[in-house]
């Protein structure tokens, strides 16, 4: 019984285990604007604004993953 038990929460697990093995820990605009829907100028103005994590190198700007995932969450707004 136990056993099962264990088997049936593995198995619900990996599906999410594998999907974050697998992403990038860094994303470039275009990959954010694919994981957001938000626009050129809405993550221009989040970066400007410092509401969003990011690093740049010269002319190259990339944003951290775990950085984005966790302001969605921060901003979170919850239903009734």
């Amino acid at each position: 019984m136990i056993k099962g038990a264990v088997k049936a929460a593995v198995m619900e697990q990996i599906p999410e285990v594998i999907r974050e093995a697998k992403a990038k820990e860094w994303l470039t605009k275009k990959e954010l604007q694919e994981l957001t829907g938000w626009s050129n100028r809405t993550i221009q103005y989040m970066r400007d604004t410092e509401q969003i994590p990011y690093s740049q190198h010269g002319y190259k700007i990339l944003y951290p993953r775990k950085g984005i995932i966790e302001f969605l969450e921060e901003h979170h707004i919850k239903t009734k």
